[in-house]
Order: structure tokens, then C-alpha cells, then sequence
């Protein structure tokens, strides 16, 4: 080798501590105080009309909704009507968080709007089409609360699902930059999506995990492991006076149970499956940032449609409930359908012809809800006309519908059996000195955030 060529220098496997200094960008710039309300606006247009009919039926085992509940029947709202107005709250902050998301990791508008769209899609052909042109009767309201139920969740988890995005998005921040009032959020938000649903905790746990790991490898590793596991227990440290040691063994064992006795039916094809995408996301992530939305987008949706399809196609399902993983494969597939269609207009150079980067802020603006209302009109017009063959794809006494159908009807019917009432919480751990203890170690964590940030402030001062 020719003494005067230098060597290459090693890249440190993705762990190197060199990483460029992080550029906070305004989660809410000119643009976006523009759109996220008329996507909230438009989503509480397009679906209140249904909603506002269906009879919702639910038990809890965490206490948000229910605390929520209690507010509002404190203004003279029912209980049935709480509910609703708690569901279309939260089809309006998840549409908002999609797209706040996809923002945050993109810099751009165009896609963010596009996945917040793809994610209210599902239902418009199905059911709100067929209600502004006939209405619907119980029948079909019934359907519509089951094929709502199952794409976006039930109320506690579909408030927990409205909350993830956000949650997400402060966590990157804090991971990037150390800010304390991103530590604040992050931990808040995930305080809260654990007080929501038990369900969405455990899937807040995996999607912040896959999060993380994409940081780890874009530089600082270890750093931002520690910042990771301090998030972590802070939230579970907030909410140690619900999450009890005997709520949590209970919990971890249903998993457990669930995942022991069907994990073998994973191996071979699913498990070698798995390793190949695994690897092939690896390789073409690498350390490149920009590369990040699309690997955590994919990478969420392909876990949670192989847990689905190992659930539909062998019968086996790795965790309690496998039909509410439907929500968030929604969530994360929208996101993978819209950057994979950013990718074909970057290709096809687009908003270079249209000048957009010399449009004023008001132009942009404009030029963002134009592009919403066009972009969900030729949606529409493509679920139309493939929604028949989906509908011959998933009915039948064997199709994923029916199983899907069956397998919430029965959920809903055991609840309501174990709680004897709709709309109940049950406190699975009645233990006093467990209660005690996670209320002092709730008010313990509290209190150590709270330190956090007081000498944080003081620092700066």
C-alpha cells in the first residue's frame, strides 16, 4: 500500500460518540398553527355525525377515562355522551399527533399531511359515504362502532393511541438535546398513556424502545441510553400508585403466559422473516438521520402485522387481545404509505417545478390545505373503487373481518361480564400496603422530577 494514502477512519459501528449538534426545529411554525386545527376541525366534521349515534359499551382498568368521565358528568354530560366526546377528541389529537409527528421528523408539510389523512381514511368508503347519502340504521351503527373499535381502538385505548405521537416526538427531542421541559412532556405524556390503557402501555414501551434504537445508532449511544432508561422510570415511577406490584404481576403474566405457550409457532418462516427485514433496515438505515422516519414507521408496522398474521393465519396469537394491535398498524402504516409517496414525488420533483420554497408563509399555508383537500378527495375516489374487492377480500364466515368481529364482540362480552355494568373501572389490586406503597413512590418520583427541573433552571440562570 502506497505509504502517502491515508486510512480510512473507522466509523465506531454506529456507537461513536461524534454527533452533530442538534438544530431544534418550532414544532409549531406559521404553517402548522394552520393546519392542525383544520385537520381536527375536519375530522370532527367528517365523523361526529356517526359518532355522536353510537352506543358505546366498555370496561376500564386504568382510571384516566373514567376520571375524565367524572369531569364531565359534572357539566350534566352522561356517560354514554362523555364517552363519545372522549372518542372523537381523541380521533381529532391523533390526527393532529400524525401529523405533528411526521412533521417533526420530516421537516416537511406536505407528507405530514398526507399521513394524517391516510390515517382517517379507513372508515369514509365503509360507513360515513353510506351515512351522508342514506344515514344508518343500529344495525349498521353497531358496525360502525366494531369497525371503528378495531381501527382506531376503544375509548381508553384509543385515548392512549391519540397520545403516542406526541409522546414519540418529545422523546426524540429529549434523546437529541437533553432539554428538561422535553424530559417534562415526555414523561407526562407517558404517565398519562399508561393511566389510559393497559394495552397501550406495553405497545408505548416497544414503540419508545425501537425509537430509541434508532437514535443509538445515528451517535452518543450510551448517553442516550441514560436519558432512555431515565424516561422509563420516571413514567413508571408517576404512575406506581395505579401500576401496583400486584397490577404489574398480574399484567406481565398475561403477557408472559400468552407469548410462552405460542412462541414456537414463530419459528421458521415468521422468525427467519423477521431477521431478514431486520437486517435489510440495518443496512439501508445506517447512521443516516433523514433515513429515521421511514425505519421507525416500518419497522413498527412490520412487528405488528406479523404479530397479526401469526395471529390469523395459525391461530396462534403471541399477546392477549391481538385484534387491538390494529390500531396502531393503522397508525404507523399511514406513515409508511406517506413517506413512501413523498419518496415518489421527490423523484418525480415536484414542489421544485411549483416554486414552493420561494412561496410566502401564507402561500404555503394555503397551498398545505389545498393540497389536504385534493389529496383526501383522490383517497376517497381509490378506497371507492377498491373497497368493493377489500369487501369480497374480508367477508365470509372465514375472513379477517369475521374473526376480527367475533373476537371483540367476545372481549366486550367478558368484560362486561366481569364488571356486571358498562362503563365500570375495576381495580385489580385492592392490596392496602400495595396501594400505600404506590402512592408514596408515585409522590417519590414526583418529587425527584420536579428536583430535575428546578436545578436544571437553576443552571441556566
Amino acid at each position: 500500500m502506497d505509504p502517502q494514502q491515508e486510512v480510512p477512519k473507522r466509523s465506531g459501528l454506529w456507537f461513536g460518540e461524534s454527533l452533530k449538534e442538534h438544530q431544534d426545529v418550532r414544532l409549531l411554525d406559521k404553517t402548522a398553527l394552520v393546519v392542525c386545527p383544520t385537520l381536527a376541525l375536519f375530522a370532527f366534521m367528517l365523523f361526529w355525525p356517526i359518532i355522536s349515534q353510537i352506543n358505546f359499551e366498555e370496561v376500564f382498568f386504568t382510571p384516566l377515562v373514567p376520571f375524565l368521565m367524572a369531569a364531565l358528568s359534572l357539566l350534566g354530560i352522561l356517560k354514554n355522551e362523555a364517552m363519545r366526546i372522549l372518542f372523537i377528541v381523541s380521533l381529532m389529537i391523533s390526527t393532529v399527533g400524525v401529523y405533528l409527528l411526521v412533521r417533526d421528523l420530516t421537516k416537511r408539510h406536505l407528507t405530514a399531511i398526507l399521513a394524517a389523512l391516510i390515517y382517517m381514511l379507513p372508515p369514509v368508503p365503509v360507513f360515513v359515504l353510506t351515512y351522508a347519502r342514506q344515514g344508518l340504521y343500529q344495525v349498521e351503527l353497531e358496525a360502525a362502532r366494531n369497525f371503528l373499535t378495531i381501527v382506531y381502538g376503544d375509548g381508553g385505548q384509543f385515548l392512549g393511541l391519540a397520545l403516542i405521537p406526541f409522546a414519540m416526538i418529545f422523546l426524540l427531542r429529549y434523546l437529541k438535546s437533553a432539554a428538561k421541559i422535553d424530559l417534562l412532556l415526555t414523561v407526562l405524556l407517558c404517565s398519562l398513556i399508561f393511566l389510559a390503557s393497559r394495552s397501550q402501555a406495553f405497545n408505548l414501551l416497544l414503540i419508545l424502545a425501537i425509537v430509541s434504537l434508532t437514535e443509538f445508532f445515528l451517535g452518543m449511544a450510551r448517553v442516550k441510553i441514560r436519558r432512555f432508561l431515565l424516561v422509563v422510570v420516571l413514567s413508571l415511577g408517576l404512575v406506581a400508585f395505579w401500576y401496583t406490584p400486584g397490577f404489574l404481576i398480574e399484567s406481565l403474566l398475561l403477557y408472559k403466559n400468552q407469548l410462552a405457550l405460542n412462541i414456537r409457532f414463530l419459528f421458521p418462516l415468521f422468525f427467519i422473516l423477521g431477521l431478514i427485514v431486520m437486517f435489510f433496515a440495518f443496512v439501508f438505515f445506517a447512521k443516516r438521520a433523514r433515513r429515521q422516519p421511514i425505519f421507525v414507521a416500518l419497522l413498527l408496522a412490520v412487528v405488528y402485522l406479523a404479530i397479526i398474521l401469526e395471529w390469523f393465519l395459525e391461530r396462534q396469537a403471541l399477546v392477549p387481545h391481538t385484534h387491538r394491535l390494529f390500531a396502531n398498524l393503522n397508525m404507523f402504516l399511514a406513515i409508511v404509505l406517506a413517506l413512501a409517496a413523498a419518496g415518489i414525488f421527490d423523484k418525480l420533483r415536484l414542489l421544485e417545478k411549483l416554486g414552493v420554497a420561494r412561496w410566502s408563509a401564507f402561500a404555503k399555508s394555503l397551498g398545505a390545505i389545498v393540497f389536504a383537500i385534493v389529496s383526501f378527495v383522490i383517497l376517497v375516489f381509490l378506497a371507492l373503487t377498491f373497497s368493493p374487492y377489500v369487501v369480497l377480500l374480508l367477508a365470509g364466515s372465514g375472513g379477517v373481518w369475521t374473526k376480527i368481529s367475533l373476537q371483540v364482540l367476545a372481549d366486550r362480552q367478558d368484560a362486561q361480564a366481569l364488571a356486571g355494568e358498562n362503563f365500570k373501572l375495576i381495580r385489580l389490586e385492592t392490596n392496602a400496603w400495595q396501594m400505600s406503597l404506590g402512592v408514596i413512590l408515585s409522590l417519590v418520583f414526583l418529587s425527584y422530577l420536579l428536583l430535575l427541573l428546578i436545578r436544571d433552571r437553576e443552571v441556566e440562570e
